[in-house]
């Protein structure tokens, strides 16, 4: 048997891919191993998610406050 409820392990899992998501290429660019051409995409990607995440919560919020 685990402590951790199985919610608490996902949250756990999703925090250390967002943050491996943000450090690679960080520590890729500050190493001088990464152009930013190889990190575009990356980039990108990121923006795209975090936009699409932030109108869903906005939206789930007006949604719970009754504001249309």
């Amino acid at each position: 048997m685990t402590d951790q409820p199985p919610t608490a392990r996902h949250r756990w899992l999703k925090r250390t891919l967002v943050t491996g998501a943000f450090a690679v290429p960080m520590l890729a660019l500050a190493g001088g191993s990464a152009s930013a051409a190889e990190l575009t995409p990356i980039a990108e990607y990121l923006d795209s998610t975090v936009a699409s995440t932030s109108a869903s919560l906005v939206s789930a919020l007006a949604t719970l406050l009754g504001v249309s």
